[in-house]
């Protein structure tokens, strides 16, 4: 057998197992999911009903409250965006205390979304510590209800994904600024550039890549990470006004026992959803590089 033939095929066999795995892991079960989506389906047993599923999505009205929270969630990205700029740029010109600061930030990074979820859902309850803090300071009853109302428990849920992705951010921009030479910013300093001069003409120019990674990842979390923080803190409420997609592909699937056909169909909305959004995101971002 020749060489170069010998080679290919010992590359070919050096991906198998990997690619078996992602077979078995990843595409048959998307398959599935797929097939499924066309049908009514309770787990055990599946009734083929075409594109009924798809079209009770598009027309039940859920579907556009749904994609309205993500929305939501997906509009307070250039908030955390900015914040973890700002933080990343103070710790890496080392105030005094960034050392603290530094693990301070990062620490909510490690915990998951489920403890952050009930850790803030214990602090912003009806009785719990925000409500007795402000009542001290006079500036409420102490009986506001957090989460029973829809802005303020869009308010929580905000606040909870600012609070876990400030440490991640601030991470990736202190990466990419550690690339950027100081002699640069000596050099601005001694022209006459104060701090926020330096920042929108020197810092976020050199740090587009990582914005612009830090911008896809989080927009992809908007729409299919939300799930675990949304269960904990809000279940969705008050009714379906905190609820995002990937929420409901769970009420769905799993306390709703012959609607895992629905569910299918919900999931590949959604991953269609996700498919644009990147694309988009994708095209945008290569344009405002160049």
């Amino acid at each position: 057998m020749h060489y170069r033939t010998r080679e290919m095929i010992a590359g070919y066999l050096s991906i198998l197992p990997a690619f078996l795995a992602l077979t078995v892991i990843v595409f048959y079960p998307m398959a599935g999911t797929f097939y499924h989506s066309f049908t009514k389906w309770d787990g055990a047993v599946s009734h083929w009903i075409g594109l009924r599923n798809y079209s009770f999505i598009f027309t039940n009205g859920e579907l556009w409250t749904l994609i309205r929270n993500n929305i939501i969630f997906l509009l307070s990205i250039p908030g955390i965006l900015l914040l973890s700029l700002i933080v990343s740029v103070l710790l890496f010109e080392e105030v005094p205390g960034w050392r603290f600061f530094r693990s301070l930030y990062y620490i909510p990074t490690i915990l998951s979304s489920v403890v952050v979820g009930l850790l803030m859902k214990t602090m912003f309850a009806q009785s719990g510590v925000v409500n007795q803090f402000l009542h001290t300071l006079g500036l409420s009853s102490g009986k506001t209800e957090w989460l029973s109302q829809t802005p303020t428990a869009f308010m929580v849920l905000i606040f909870c994904f600012y609070w876990q992705t400030l440490g991640q951010g601030a991470l990736i921009f202190l990466s990419g600024l550690s690339s950027i030479s100081t002699e640069i910013f000596e050099s601005a300093s001694i022209d006459g550039a104060n701090w926020w001069q330096r920042l929108f003409h020197i810092t976020i120019p050199s740090l587009i890549p990582a914005i612009v990674y830090f911008t896809i990842t989080n927009t992809v979390y908007c729409f299919i990470g939300l799930f675990s923080l949304v269960y904990s803190v809000t279940a969705g409420g008050p009714g379906l006004e905190t609820t995002p997609i990937d929420y409901m592909i769970y009420i769905k699937a799993f306390q709703s026992p012959d609607q895992l056909g629905y569910a299918s169909a919900l999931s590949i909305v959604l991953f269609v959803i996700v498919l644009l959004v990147s694309w988009v995101q994708l095209i945008l971002s290569n344009r405002f590089q160049e």
